[in-house]
């Protein structure tokens, strides 16, 4: 039996948020881990859209960015000591066809939201230092005092930031909505594609982001 259809009801009590939606993935003149340029393209025009809708209605918007400390006496991160994001260093990441770097430190402008979706007052920054939001970050405080009952996930990769984010929220008894056409991989379309599939299964809905603007969208402007 599959799961019942998305509810709008479950919006009264919800938060956006948008995972790593950085110059890094998205941003062609300046980014290394980049999702394809249509994706990119796609994301961009659709988080907007989604984006202005939300916040429009007065729910909470919440970024989330991610970067690494850097030590320039030691000449490297301290704070990404992962096994195996260090093992990945020269080498190929997958679909992408080079070597990952690690660029995303403090300050640097690769961490720095795309300029179409730079955060406005009243919204919310985490800053994170693995795949997970809530992983040494404040976030569950921030969401538990907006008093937050759904997250609705949207961002980049989809297959570990965004997949990673959804199994967090589900151990928290979170309710998870992704939106599907908000979302894409660096590591390209068959990834993004069984990170939906695995959501769909065992984590939350997945949908199309003109499903959450027209439940957010005035019964008068229908």
């Amino acid at each position: 039996m599959s799961a019942r259809a998305f509810d709008p009801a479950w919006l009264d009590r919800s938060a956006l948020l948008l995972v790593d939606m950085n110059r890094s993935h998205l941003d062609h003149s300046i980014g290394h881990l980049l999702v394809a340029k249509p994706d990119a393209d796609r994301i961009i025009e659709r988080a907007v859209r989604l984006r202005d809708a939300w916040a429009a209605s007065g729910r909470p918007v919440i970024f989330v960015r991610t970067h690494h400390r850097y030590d320039p006496v030691r000449g490297e991160t301290v704070d990404n000591k992962s096994p195996f994001w260090m093992a990945q260093h020269g080498a190929v990441v997958p679909g992408l066809n080079k070597p990952r770097k690690t660029l995303a430190i403090e300050g640097a402008a690769v961490t720095e939201i795309v300029a179409p979706l730079a955060p406005r007052p009243g919204e919310h920054t985490v800053f994170k230092h693995r795949y997970s939001p809530f992983d040494n970050t404040d976030l569950e405080l921030l969401l538990r005092n907006l008093e937050v009952k759904t997250l609705v996930i949207c961002g980049v990769n989809t297959n570990n930031c965004v997949l990673c984010s959804c199994f967090e929220a589900f151990n928290r008894d979170y309710r998870v909505v992704v939106t599907r056409d908000v979302c894409a991989s660096m590591n390209g379309p068959d990834y993004h594609d069984a990170a939906l599939k695995l959501i769909e299964a065992a984590l939350g809905w997945v949908i199309d982001s003109d499903e959450i603007v027209a439940a957010l969208r005035p019964a008068s402007a229908a």
